[in-house]
């Protein structure tokens, strides 16, 4: 009779209950301090800002917490590049700042392979949280470079998070992976390996370095499309969670099949947060999540961390000294602003350096922020950065007529019109997809359709004809086939001396002492 009595309160009773809470950034870019080195004032951002929400979290919620990141940490900003190119320190300061964050899990974004293989595999030696990846293969064995995923225990709940990397590195990083890596097509990766996750775990995470859904920026034949996170939510058996990245979109809460997905703003200006509630009835029997909600937690007003602040504060004072040293003198004001719609003294400098360096015909140039520039005296280091903030090398290629119409015709459709045929932009079409050729002369005809736009392409004062052969200068991601222009793909490549294009322009820039605008006119 006691047992009885006993069972049935058993079965009475309210059923256990479990509260996790996960924290996730994306990213990130080298945003490690509270600073914007470039602009050289606060930055409403950054990990340092990000380990005081983190740890405000772990007073409350102690060993329910979890922290992990999607991927792009170690490019993108001067400070990620002094300490991955000239001025190296183990641990990797990004990485050093997650450290002391608390990070729990990463999975390694495109970006990460930017420098090569020695820098990544060095920030990775260096963390005290466990990186995951179930697409990322380790050549010529074609066997997972890391664990596919991890399980964590909090509070008896077994969580498990997987990571993923968008299979678009193997067009813009091919010559850094070439015989090293191969990066496998995201979808039936992680269909993969979600069956033993899901007999592992108790809740299913996905980390997921790529954006929800669109149409990649690359020819994807052989690769794999690039922004597939959304699918993932169809896949059997699915995950409860997906925290996406890459696209630089903010994702506060979505559902799609039941899968919630979240995607904190870049460059830690956000932090998604997410409370999973999970449930079972009787102790010993297996926990089931029972609700999902996430939210946005802005960092912009948030202090710094006080403990990431005194440990990086020589690091920080360092980097900001290097990016403000002076390498030259601008002999007028020569702003960006006009950069897309007119020929300007900046971007013909950049064309001026690209031609000179690798013996081109043509040149071809993006105007990647309208607010860089260089002012009326002293050039700066970081306003190199503004101007080039990317990790591209140069190349040039040879092409045929027909090729440099293609791409021009690509670049072209950065413009649209609107419903009162007025000249407009295309927003499917970032600005750094825009390209800007020097040494051709070509009108862009908005009343034409995409892909007929382009004409009286001229080089020199002859008509281009299909067959005519040019070499033309183009950085490393173009030359790629990044962006959607596939009319270099084939192009067989002339020049390739693995340059970095800012380093080629500081050089430029000390060599001559001075750039004066007179001289960088509309003929370059």
């Amino acid at each position: 009779m006691l047992r009885l009595i006993r069972l049935l309160a058993a079965l009475a009773a309210p059923p256990d209950t479990a509260h996790l809470v996960l924290v996730a950034t994306t990213d990130v870019h080298g945003h490690a301090t509270e600073w914007d080195y470039v602009a050289d004032r606060p930055f409403p951002g950054g990990l340092a800002r990000a380990a005081t929400v983190i740890d405000s979290l772990r007073a409350r919620y102690g060993g329910n917490l979890i922290v992990v990141d999607a991927g792009d940490l170690l490019e993108g900003d001067p400070f990620a590049d002094y300490y991955a190119r000239v001025s190296p320190r183990d641990p990797h300061p990004v990485i050093e700042a997650m450290n002391l964050a608390g990070y729990d899990v990463a999975t390694p974004g495109n970006h990460e392979f930017d420098y090569g293989m020695p820098v990544l595999e060095h920030a990775v030696a260096g963390a005290t949280f466990r990186y995951v990846s179930g697409n990322i293969r380790g050549l010529p064995g074609d066997t997972l470079a890391f664990p596919p995923y991890v399980v964590l225990r909090r509070g008896g709940v077994r969580v498990g998070i997987a990571g993923l990397t968008t299979p678009g590195v193997m067009v813009w990083s091919r010559k850094q992976l070439r015989g090293r890596i191969r990066v496998a097509p995201l979808e039936p990766s992680a269909a993969q390996l979600l069956p033993a996750l899901r007999r592992e775990a108790d809740v299913a995470v996905l980390v997921v370095h790529s954006g929800m859904a669109g149409i990649s920026s690359y020819d994807t034949s052989g690769v794999g499309p690039e922004d597939v996170a959304a699918r993932l939510a169809q896949l059997s058996p699915r995950p409860d969670l997906v925290v996406v990245g890459h696209s630089h979109r903010e994702v506060v809460d979505s559902v799609i099949g039941g899968v919630h997905f979240v995607q904190p703003k870049p460059y830690a200006q956000s932090l998604a947060v997410v409370h999973v509630t999970l449930r079972r009835r009787f102790p010993g029997d297996d926990w089931r999540v029972s609700r999902i909600r996430g939210e946005s937690v802005s960092l912009g007003d948030v202090p710094p961390s006080p403990r990431v602040v005194a440990r990086q504060s020589r690091l920080h004072a360092e980097v900001r000294d290097w990016a403000g040293q002076s390498l030259g003198e601008a002999r007028g004001a020569m702003p960006a602003a006009l950069a897309r719609a007119e020929p300007t003294p900046i971007i013909n400098f950049v064309h001026e350096v690209q031609r000179k360096r690798s013996g081109a015909q043509l040149s071809s140039a993006s105007a990647f922020d309208l607010r860089a520039g260089f002012r009326d005296g002293d050039i700066l280091l970081r306003d190199l950065f503004a101007l080039y903030p990317y990790e591209n090398t140069l190349r040039a290629v040879k092409l045929s007529g027909a090729q440099l119409k293609d791409y021009l015709e690509q670049s072209a459709r950065y413009y649209a019109t609107d419903s009162a045929g007025r000249a407009a932009l295309n927003p499917a079409v970032f600005g750094y997809n825009y390209d800007m050729v020097a040494g051709a002369s070509y009108d862009i005809d908005l009343r034409l359709p995409p892909g007929s736009r382009i004409r009286n392409l001229r080089v020199g004062d002859r008509p281009v004809a299909p067959g005519d052969s040019f070499t033309l200068a183009v950085n490393s991601y173009r030359q790629s086939g990044g962006g959607g222009f596939t009319a270099l793909r084939d192009a067989p490549v002339v020049y390739d001396r693995d340059e970095n294009i800012r380093d080629l322009l500081i050089a430029a820039i000390r060599e001559r002492r001075a750039v004066d605008p007179a001289e960088l006119d509309e003929a370059n």
